[in-house]
């Protein structure tokens, strides 16, 4: 993201916070929302591309396994775990919550080279959320796919952001077949492609209604807007790079081009964070600077209006008795000026 589109995107507020901001290097957007955008994202698990549901349900929820193969995979000592579980339909055997039995009968029940072993959803919590209802909106939103007879494994992550804050986010893996007498059906749960294919957008607004009224039930001052960046009028999300940039990386030492731009892009997007929070508490400077001038106008005395001077007119004066100077009557109004004196001629002429 270049400083021209930044400049374009965050136009200046007016005033002295613009002097400022401008003197920072770029502009603030003026206009302050409570509302925050939704991060949702979609997947699968796929064997043709080197999927494995048993490695990412160790990922979810910070563990470790054996995979199909003999190798062993651990997460164990990642730290940004909070909470795992699974929410499975009514009736379903107890194996059903446990990850590693789940997801071995899973990963057993598909035959085909090229077989999709899960589903993945991931969905970001808004920051103004607090920590103590993240199980449950979690779990408010896994039963919108246990109600359809998936079974559901949630993972709770919370590691640092790029811009120093918490990332809070919500991992769900639901399985491809439903459970029937005991095991997962010999059928696949091909009904549920209906649900999905070619959803993502109706899906993504759908779990922007979910949140809202999980916040207005719990009092929650936020707003999530489903609308993409670009309709509104924001720059674009960062893009995520695959996989093999950072292991190319890690392998010889050297960025791709495309973590370079991205790496711009995160220095850029801070310096607009940074920028936000100055103006902010310039705002709140500027606000607390005119509350306390006006308490100091209303704290002031208010001055009597002077008094009118008596203008006297000479017009209509009334002789005096002994025959002495005439009194003076006042005049409310400005004095008439005579125009029917005799002027004295200029001595020098015209």
């Amino acid at each position: 993201m270049t400083r021209a589109l930044l400049l374009k995107v965050f136009s200046p507020p007016s005033g002295l916070v613009s002097l400022r901001l401008r003197r920072a290097g770029l502009a603030c957007q003026a206009s302050r929302s409570r509302t925050t955008r939704i991060g949702f994202d979609m997947g699968l698990v796929q064997r043709s591309r080197g999927g494995d549901a048993l490695r990412h349900s160790a990922y979810v929820c910070g563990g470790s396994a054996r995979l199909a193969d003999g190798s062993v995979v651990d997460f164990s000592t990642r730290n940004d775990v909070v909470a795992a579980f699974v929410v499975k339909p009514q009736g379903s055997p107890a194996w059903a919550a446990d990850c590693a039995q789940l997801w071995k009968r899973a990963v057993a029940a598909e035959k085909r080279a090229d077989a999709q072993e899960a589903r993945l959803f991931e969905l970001t919590i808004p920051r103004s959320i607090p920590k103590k209802y993240w199980m449950e909106l979690a779990r408010h939103v896994a039963r919108a796919f246990v109600v359809h007879g998936m079974t559901v494994q949630v993972g709770i992550h919370c590691p640092m952001a790029s811009d120093g804050d918490i990332n809070p986010h919500i991992h769900f893996m639901t399985t491809m077949r439903e459970i029937v007498d005991g095991q997962f059906s010999r059928q696949k749960a091909r009904h549920w492609n209906k649900i999905f294919y070619g959803a993502a957008k109706t899906f993504r607004y759908k779990m922007a209604e979910m949140l809202n009224e999980f916040c207005r039930r719990k009092g929650v001052d936020c707003q999530v807007d489903p609308r993409s960046n670009v309709e509104r009028g924001l720059p674009a999300a960062e893009i995520r790079l695959p996989h093999w940039h950072v292991l190319h990386y890690k392998r010889t030492g050297q960025k791709t081009p495309a973590m370079e731009q991205r790496d711009k892009e995160r220095a850029a997007r801070s310096e607009v964070a940074r920028l936000e929070a100055e103006y902010a508490e310039l705002e709140r400077e500027l606000e607390a600077a005119r509350a306390e001038a006006r308490m100091t106008i209303a704290e002031e005395p208010c001055l009597a209006d002077p008094p009118q001077s008596t203008r006297y007119s000479a017009k209509n004066a009334l002789p005096g008795k002994l025959g002495g100077y005439p009194k003076l009557v006042a005049a409310t109004a400005v004095a008439e000026i005579a125009t029917d004196l005799d002027l004295p001629i200029s001595r020098y002429g015209p």
